[in-house]
C-alpha cells in the first residue's frame, strides 16, 4: 500500500469517525427537542382552547366549538386533532374527519393512541367542566424528523467527500518531495553511487538526503579502496610467488652452496608471503569486527615491554615512557599489542641508525594514546600516503601494511593516527576515545 494511499485512509477513519459521533449526538439531540416542541405544540393548543371555551356559554357549545376549532387551524389532514368530552365521558364535539378514533377515556397529560389506521401522539387536558383532546400523527411528527435529518445530513455527507477528493490531491501534493526522491531511486541503475540530486528538497527531506549520498560517497570510496587493495594485494603476492618459483627452479638445477642458497631464498619468500597474508587476514578481521573493549584493565607498560622484546631485543635505542594511568581498559590488550608492533615496526625500518626511539603512552579519562618518535628524513609528499595499503618507500623491507592496519583499527574505535615531520624529528601518534 502506497504512503498516499495510508495516509488518506487514516486521515479519513479519523475525520467519519470524528464525524460520526458528532452526527449521532446531533441526531438525537434533535429528536429530543422535535418532540418536545410537538408536545408543547399540544399543550398549548389543549390550553388555548380552555381558554377560549370558558366563555362560550354552555347552551351553544355544540354549535359554537366547531367553528372555534376550524378558525384555529385544528382539524385539518396533516394537522392537530381535537377531541372534547364532558367529565361523565360523552363526546360533546370532534374535530375528527379521518381515521381518529373516538375516545372517551382519556387520562390527564401525555399518552399514546393506536388505531388500525395510524398512531396519534394525544394530550389530555381535564377542566373543571369538561375534557380537551389534543392529538397528531406519530407518522407526520417521523416524516418532518426524517426531512429535517435529510437537510442535516445530506450537506455534510457531500462535504466529506469533496473534503476526501481534496485530501487525496492535497496528500499527493505533501509527499511530492518524497515521489521524486523515490523515482531519483528508481531510475539509478545498481552501479550508480552519484548523489542524489533534487530540485527544493523539503526541509524534512534534507537530512534523509544528506544521509543516504554521504552513505552513497562512502560506498564508493570504500568500493574504490577495495579495488585497488585487491589489486594491490594480487600484485604484492605475486612477487614473492614468482621467487618462490624461480628460485625452486634454481634448486631442481642446481647442487651445493647454490642450491642451499636458492632455498633459502624460497624460505625468506615464504616468510613474506606469510606475513602479507597474516596482514590481510588481519586488515579483514578488524574492517568485519565490532568494536569492543577489555573485560579487565590490563598494564601498558608490561605490553610495551613485550612488544620491545619481540621486535628489537638487542636495541638499547629503544625506551619508553608512561604518562597518566599505566592501566586501561579502552582497547583489547591484542589490538594494543598491534598498533604498539607496527609503530615500532615503522620507526625501526625509517629512523635514522643509533638514533633512539622513543615510546609513549599517555593513558586520561578522555583519550588513550600511543606515540612513537624517532629520527628521520621524510619528504612532505610521503607523510600523507604512508597510511595507504601496500605503499612503501623505497626499497623498505615489508607489505606496506603496518600503519593502514592502525589507522583502521584507529577508525573502528572513533580514534585517529596523526603523522608528522618536523626539524628531522618523525612522530605517529595513534589516539582514541577512553570510553
Amino acid at each position: 500500500m502506497s504512503l498516499r494511499i495510508r495516509l488518506t485512509i487514516l486521515v479519513a477513519i479519523v475525520f467519519i469517525a470524528f464525524w460520526l459521533i458528532v452526527s449521532i449526538w446531533m441526531v438525537a439531540g434533535l429528536n429530543n427537542k422535535l418532540e418536545n416542541s410537538f408536545d408543547k405544540r399540544l399543550e398549548s393548543t389543549a390550553m388555548m382552547l380552555s381558554n377560549i371555551l370558558r366563555h362560550v356559554p354552555h347552551d351553544s357549545l355544540k354549535a359554537g366549538v366547531p367553528n372555534i376549532i376550524t378558525e384555529n387551524e385544528i382539524g385539518t389532514e396533516k394537522g392537530l386533532t381535537c377531541q372534547i368530552s364532558s367529565l361523565h365521558g360523552a363526546i360533546l364535539t370532534t374535530s375528527n374527519s379521518g381515521p381518529f378514533p373516538n375516545n372517551n377515556a382519556f387520562s390527564a397529560g401525555f399518552d399514546y393512541l393506536t388505531s388500525n389506521k395510524a398512531r396519534w401522539r394525544t394530550f389530555t387536558l381535564i377542566t373543571k367542566q369538561r375534557k380537551i383532546t389534543i392529538a397528531d400523527k406519530v407518522s407526520e411528527r417521523q416524516s418532518l424528523y426524517y426531512d429535517l435529518l435529510k437537510s442535516i445530513l445530506i450537506p455534510p455527507t457531500l462535504a466529506i467527500f469533496i473534503t476526501l477528493a481534496l485530501l487525496w490531491f492535497a496528500i499527493g501534493k505533501g509527499i511530492q518531495p518524497i515521489m521524486q526522491l523515490t523515482t531519483a531511486l528508481k531510475k539509478r541503475g545498481s552501479n550508480d553511487l552519484a548523489p542524489i540530486e533534487l530540485t527544493q528538497p523539503s526541509k524534512e527531506l534534507q537530512p534523509l538526503l544528506d544521509s543516504q549520498n554521504a552513505l552513497m560517497a562512502r560506498l564508493e570510496q570504500t568500493i574504490k579502496r577495495e579495488k585497488q587493495f585487491t589489486s594491490n594485494a594480487a600484485h604484492e603476492l605475486r612477487t614473492p610467488l614468482a621467487g618462490i618459483l624461480s628460485q625452486t627452479q634454481i634448486a631442481h638445477l642446481s647442487t651445493g652452496d647454490k642450491q642451499l642458497h636458492a632455498l633459502e631464498q624460497v624460505e625468506l619468500s615464504c616468510k613474506k608471503l606469510t606475513a602479507i597474508l597474516d596482514n590481510l587476514l588481519l586488515l579483514a578481521n578488524i574492517d568485519a569486527a565490532p568494536l569492543m573493549r577489555s573485560k579487565e584493565s590490563y598494564s601498558i607498560e608490561a605490553l610495551l615491554k613485550s612488544i620491545i622484546q619481540e621486535l628489537a631485543p638487542n636495541e638499547e635505542r629503544v625506551a619508553y615512557m608512561i604518562q597518566g594511568d599505566e592501566y586501561t581498559s579502552a582497547l583489547p590488550p591484542m589490538l594494543l599489542a598491534i598498533v604498539g608492533k607496527n609503530l615500532l615496526d615503522n620507526a625501526l625500518k625509517y629512523s635514522k641508525k643509533n638514533t633512539p626511539i622513543i615510546i609513549i603512552s599517555e593513558v586520561t579519562d578522555e583519550h588513550i594514546s600511543l606515540r612513537v618518535r624517532n629520527e628521520a628524513t621524510l619528504p612532505a609528499a610521503d607523510v600523507p600516503l604512508m597510511t595507504t595499503r601496500f605503499w612503501r618507500k623505497g626499497n623498505a623491507q615489508g607489505a606496506g601494511l603496518g600503519l593502514s592496519i592502525v589507522d583502521t583499527i584507529a577508525q573502528s574505535y572513533h580514534g585517529s593516527i596523526k603523522l608528522q615531520q618536523q626539524d628531522e624529528i618523525f612522530t605517529a601518534e595513534f589516539t582514541i576515545p577512553a570510553a
